[in-house]
């Protein structure tokens, strides 16, 4: 028996410009559009997230694009350490729209957990934006005040 292939209206362009507004007051520096099939198993996929150290940052994920919800979850390390920690996940968030920001800027890893299909195989797509936020620029304005306050 063949199962038909399901493809949920995908656009990568306007999903991201949907996230880039997500990252307020944040400054838009990359994203990542990540195909998703739902396959006869589930599957997981990961992707790394380099970081500027002293930077803030801010990520945006949005589902819109996948038929069915998928489980996103950011670790502090990569998938070869065991002893790694989920430092944000999106377990019992049903947004299609989520926000995380990192207390420290070092690389982070995010895994999306896709779980099988439901007899029809479907694919979508998950779109990933990244916002930064610039640290010496607010600590300036911050000398500036004092200084004008003196």
């Amino acid at each position: 028996m063949k199962s038909a292939i399901m493809d949920t209206n995908c656009e990568p362009k306007s999903l991201k410009k949907e996230g880039v507004a997500e990252l307020n007051p944040f400054y838009y520096s990359a994203s990542k559009v990540t195909e998703v099939s739902f396959g006869y198993k589930s599957t997981r996929r990961e992707i790394e997230v380099p970081f500027f150290k002293g930077e803030r940052y801010k990520m945006v994920f949005n589902k819109k694009g996948l038929p069915k919800d998928i489980l996103v979850e950011v670790f502090d390390k990569d998938n070869t350490h065991s002893n790694r920690t989920a430092v944000f996940t999106s377990e019992g968030n049903t947004a299609e729209i989520l926000t995380y920001s990192p207390e420290k800027s070092k690389n982070m890893f995010i895994r999306y957990t896709i779980p099988k299909a439901d007899g029809v195989t479907e694919a979508g797509c998950m779109v990933f934006v990244l916002g930064y936020q610039l640290t010496f620029l607010k600590e300036d304005k911050d000398k500036d005040k004092e200084t004008e306050s003196e």
